[in-house]
């Protein structure tokens, strides 16, 4: 127990560090995320260099546009064999255009890596829009 209490001052310190502003990293929390879209036609894919993921996201508000910028993200991850799920990481994407409502729009994200054939089975999750 003496031993742990020794160590807070150290434990304190990286915690603080671990809770630095994130705005931009993938998965951050410190962003709002955009809720009156949906995520539709998704597809995933393989390149030489990259795994990509395609779809559709639609502004389902009767009202409200959202404004530029405004960013598209998610993770990529992959399954052994064994049934374990790995994350591979993470992309997004910055989107400069208003989209209105009742209106759709086309994106893709690509995750550039080495060897992208060893993930034939990737899969993307944590998909959302948000703003900064």
């Amino acid at each position: 127990m003496l031993r742990l209490i020794k160590h807070i001052p150290i434990i304190i310190a990286w915690l603080s560090f671990s809770c630095e502003d994130t705005d931009g990293i993938t998965g951050s929390e410190n962003v709002s995320e955009i809720s009156f879209v949906t995520f539709s036609n998704i597809t995933n894919s393989i390149t030489e260099n990259s795994l990509v993921a395609n779809g559709i996201i639609r502004n389902n508000s009767e009202a409200l546009n959202i404004s530029p910028p405004w960013y598209i993200e998610c993770q990529f991850y992959y399954a052994d064999d064994s049934g374990n799920t790995f994350l591979i990481g993470g992309e997004s994407i910055r989107i400069n255009n208003s989209l209105s409502p009742n209106i759709s729009l086309e994106w893709s994200l690509e995750y550039d890596i080495n060897n992208p054939e060893n993930y034939d089975n990737f899969t993307i999750n944590d998909l959302r829009a948000y703003k900064q």
